[in-house]
């Protein structure tokens, strides 16, 4: 088996997971929601949490270990998980809430292995490509199993969409049960010993900072549609729905131009460039300017997120040695959601003391700081003499 074959069915048990992720997703909500919105507040908070602390304290042990045994662990881990949720009364029981927990911990595990994986079979310039690649998959599953989860929970309710997402996970263990036995021959591939710690990483300090300032300000678009599509205190779903999915669409296409502006640009340059464009966007969104403007604003901004993340997770993967892919990955997502964590903890301190559109603001101006600090890198990748390299 070839390495763009290889590269393809990776892709593929990625998007079997991905639509049935996205399918669970919406049909817990839908759970939790109907038990009332604290039930629906706590599922959240017991989602972000965990993702944190996996992609702190458990990516890195990926670099150690088959990147492929441990997706398939993973995916074993899920189905237990799952399992354990189809014994309980409803979604909102505790049995469900420390499946959900497990299912987020051990969710930046299986990316950080992907990207292990990709980076021992991938060269250093192709990086980009394939997270590209990566994260096209993640948006058009977004509306894909989106669909499906709403779908099968109007219709077979929270146990049809359990049985749709156990059937993905199971197919997924399948296809890389499949690519481990080929690589049976070539263990070296899938077997490396890391060197180095954290504090070799200190020319990436930048860049795990503006990671997280930016998901800082970024993080609104998880409340964003809802508050503009609720007036006098009414949720108009179809508002809601042409949002969301509008929002899905462009993220997509963010996506897919990441490759020939990061190629154009370089990895800095794309960074800061994305930072200061969605500053712009979210200072738009914070206006009260009507619905085509909210749609427009946002849809942008998470476009323009995209071409962020894809640019920051493939400059700091791509600038330690195979052996350390993992670890940064998993560097790159605890800034991410420990980012939009904190616009959660933020939104809930100042919502009763300051208006939305001035929230919205506060965001605008830390995604401009993670633009400030991205520049800042530009000017000192252009004097080497001011940088030492990262240890590899």
């Amino acid at each position: 088996m070839t390495g763009a074959s290889t590269r393809q069915f990776v892709y593929l048990s990625h998007l079997i997971i991905q639509i049935g992720g996205w399918a669970f997703r919406i049909g817990i909500l839908i759970g939790l929601l109907q038990s009332g919105m604290s039930a629906a507040g706590l599922g959240v908070a017991v989602t972000f949490a965990p993702i944190m602390l996996g992609s702190l304290f458990l990516s890195p042990l990926v670099d150690r270990r088959n990147p492929i045994s441990v997706m398939m662990i993973v995916n074993a881990i899920r189905i237990c998980a799952l399992l354990a949720i189809f014994g309980t009364d409803g979604a909102d029981s505790f049995l469900s809430y420390a499946s959900i927990g497990v299912l987020s911990l051990v969710q930046p595990v299986y990316l950080s292995a992907e990207v292990s994986f990709f980076r021992r079979i991938t060269s250093q310039d192709d990086m980009i490509s394939v997270l590209r690649n990566i994260a096209n998959i993640d948006w058009l599953t977004y509306l894909l199993g989106m669909f499906a989860g709403a779908m099968l929970s109007d219709r077979l309710h929270l146990a049809g969409v359990l049985a749709f997402n156990m059937s993905a996970i199971i197919l997924s263990l399948i296809v890389l049960l499949g690519i481990k036995q080929q690589f049976k021959r070539t263990p070296a591939v899938l077997e490396a010993q890391p060197s180095g710690t954290v504090l070799d990483l200190a020319p990436l300090y930048p860049a795990f900072l503006a990671v997280f300032l930016l998901n800082l300000g970024a993080g609104i678009i998880n409340v964003y549609p809802a508050i503009r599509a609720t007036a006098d205190g009414v949720l108009d779903k179809s508002v809601l729905l042409t949002i969301v999915m509008t929002n899905g669409v462009l993220a997509l296409l963010g996506a897919l131009a990441v490759k020939p502006i990061f190629n154009l640009l370089g990895a800095l340059p794309t960074i800061a460039g994305a930072a200061v464009l969605l500053a712009a966007c979210l200072a738009i969104m914070s206006l009260d300017a009507g619905l085509p403007v909210a749609i427009a604003s946002s849809s942008a901004m998470l476009g323009l997120g995209q071409i962020f993340a894809a640019a920051a997770h493939t400059h700091m993967v791509s600038s330690v040695a195979p052996d350390r892919a993992g670890c940064l990955s998993g560097l790159f997502q605890c800034c991410t959601y420990s980012g939009v964590a904190g616009n959660g903890i933020a939104l809930s301190l100042l919502s009763d003391r300051l208006p939305f559109g001035m929230i919205v603001l506060l965001c605008a101006a830390s995604a401009f700081v993670a633009f400030a600090v991205a520049s800042l890198a530009v000017v000192r990748s252009r004097h080497p003499q001011a940088s030492c390299p990262v240890a590899r």
